[in-house]
C-alpha cells in the first residue's frame, strides 16, 4: 500500500508539475501525507514543523549563511530533522498529549520547506495537500484503502 501510494504521488507531482508549474512538497511528500489523511492532527503537526523549518531557514540561517542549492537542500533537511527531534522530545515530555501528534516521517518537513522557499509556504502546503488528497481518492478508488 505504501509502494503505491508513493508511486501515485510521484506520477501526480511530475504531471502537476508540468501543467501548473507548481509542485509538491517533495517528490513522496503527497503520498505519505495521502496514508494519513484521516489523521488530520498528525497531518497538521507535520506542516506546522515544516513552516517552522521553512522559517528557520529563510529568515534565520539564510542570513547568516549562503545558502542555495545542495547546500541549502541540506541545510533544510537537517533542520527540518532537528525540530523534529525537538518536537518529539517536548511532546514526550508533556503529559497526556495523544499519540496522534506525532510528525509524519523524518524527512518530510525538510522536502516541505525546501519546496516552500523555491515557490512560497502557502503555494507548496496548498499544492501538497491538494495531491494527498487525490493520491488518497485514487487509493480508496482502487479499493486498497478503507477508510
Amino acid at each position: 500500500m505504501v509502494e503505491l501510494a508513493i508511486g501515485l504521488g510521484i506520477a501526480l507531482n511530475l504531471v502537476c508539475t508540468e501543467l501548473f508549474g507548481l509542485a509538491s512538497g517533495g517528490l513522496v511528500v503527497p503520498g505519505y501525507l495521502a496514508l494519513y489523511i484521516n489523521e488530520p492532527a498528525r497531518v497538521l503537526a507535520t506542516l506546522s514543523v515544516s513552516a517552522a523549518t521553512f522559517a528557520v531557514v529563510r529568515y534565520g540561517l539564510m542570513r547568516v549563511v549562503i545558502l542555495y542549492g545542495r547546500r541549502r537542500f541540506g541545510v533544510t533537511i537537517l533542520t527540518g530533522f532537528v525540530l523534529h527531534g525537538v518536537y518529539g522530545w517536548v511532546l514526550a515530555s508533556a503529559p497526556a498529549v495523544p499519540a496522534d501528534l506525532r510528525i509524519i516521517g523524518y524527512i518530510v518537513p525538510g522536502l516541505l520547506a525546501n519546496a516552500a522557499l523555491t515557490q512560497g509556504l502557502w503555494a507548496t502546503i496548498g499544492m501538497t495537500l491538494s495531491m494527498a488528497v487525490v493520491v488518497r481518492l485514487l487509493l480508496v478508488a482502487a479499493g486498497g484503502l478503507v477508510g
